[in-house]
């Protein structure tokens, strides 16, 4: 089997691209190791945000095992029902047996939102919060993730002869990703016939590169809990819609050209766009409220500081002006003369022939 894949207005031709790698005896898929390493790189993530946000890194170890362990049944459950015919016999079966792969990440998705509200709602903790903080380990995770379908050859797009075009051998393309539209426009090279698709696994890795930096821009000047995660669900959605409008086997509303899950995906677009605005104003405007109301207690609060240093000052100087008063009469009652003391001394008066009175007598 041919196993190459090609980017021929790239000029990349790698000549074999396996599915899987043998690791001690046991044949493991790229797909799952590097979605396995998606996982440990969004759990870092989460780990340093935490830590940079002073939040315990503990709580979200906690979280993982429950939203893992029902995210991963959700994500199984979801696929099987959106290929019922596939595994219409044994469904049961097909719910734990996860060698065949297939899992939907819009179920994982749900499951593990589910998981996390009942966790903070039992731990009576702030869901807002910690999906801020998970969202950014999230999409940091299926940024690497995704790349498990260029070595399973699937999440392809339509036929293209786009700079990113991507030449598979048809032999390789699985029957649930092949379509009538792709074998109409086979390239053929020698005895090979490939595929020339979008590569949409690759267009999917963009996008969360660019939603990681729009994420980490807003953390540092979110105006309120659950912002974060609600820019994620908006970005995602629209990213998704745009990269929908380009897959295979896709289907549509019946009656149109519409795939089902673009207006879904810009619905959601718009309504956690609209949401998260509004609360962002709202909260701009309760902080000048809370900040105009600070400044007027604190000036009310300086004003009356500065009545009560007058007064006090007043009582002060009135004080200082009894001390000088009381120490001016003090020093004049010293320094006047006692007459009643000195009386004897005054001379006595002289008759007309020069002598004194008691000379008379």
């Amino acid at each position: 089997m041919n196993m190459s894949i090609r980017f021929p207005h790239l000029g990349i031709d790698l000549g074999y691209v396996g599915k899987t790698v043998s690791v001690f005896g046991f044949e493991l898929t790229i797909y799952g190791i590097l979605v396995m390493a998606g996982m440990l790189l969004g759990l870092t993530v989460v780990v340093l945000q935490a830590k940079r946000q002073n939040q315990d890194q503990n709580l979200y170890l906690e979280a993982l095992i429950p939203g893992v362990v029902f995210g991963v049944i959700c994500a199984r459950a979801c696929y099987i029902a959106l290929n019922w015919k596939l595994f219409a016999d044994e469904p049961t079966r097909a719910l734990w047996d996860l060698r065949t792969g297939g899992l939907s990440f819009y179920g994982g998705f749900a499951g593990g939102v589910i998981a996390l509200a009942v966790f903070c709602k039992i731990r009576k903790l702030s869901f807002g919060r910690m999906a801020d903080t998970l969202s950014i380990g999230l999409v940091s995770s299926q940024m690497i993730g995704t790349w498990g379908n260029f070595f399973s050859r699937e999440f392809i797009g339509t036929s293209t002869d786009s700079i990113f075009a991507m030449q598979i051998p048809v032999e390789t393309v699985g029957s649930m990703e092949l379509t009538s539209e792709m074998q109409k426009h086979l390239v053929k090279a020698g005895d090979v016939s490939w595929v020339q698709v979008h590569p949409l696994w690759f267009y999917e890795s963009l996008w969360c590169l660019l939603l990681l930096v729009i994420l980490l821009a807003y953390t540092k000047r979110k105006k309120f809990q659950g912002e974060i995660f609600m820019r994620y669900l908006a970005g995602y959605a629209l990213g998704n819609a745009g990269i929908e409008w380009l897959r295979s086997g896709r289907p549509y509303i019946p009656g149109t050209h519409l795939p089902v899950l673009i207006p879904i995906l810009l619905g959601i677009f718009v309504i956690f766009s609209i949401v998260a605005t509004v609360r962002r104003i709202l909260s701009k405007k309760r902080e000048k409220f809370q900040k105009r109301r600070m400044e007027e207690r604190y000036a009310s609060e300086e004003k009356s500081s500065r009545g009560y240093q007058n007064m006090q000052s007043f009582e002060d100087v009135s004080d200082e002006f009894r001390g000088i008063f009381s120490e001016t009469g003090e020093s004049t009652s010293e320094t006047e003369p006692d007459i009643t003391e000195k009386s004897d001394e005054l001379p006595k008066p002289i008759s007309d022939s020069g002598q004194t009175e008691d000379e008379i007598k």
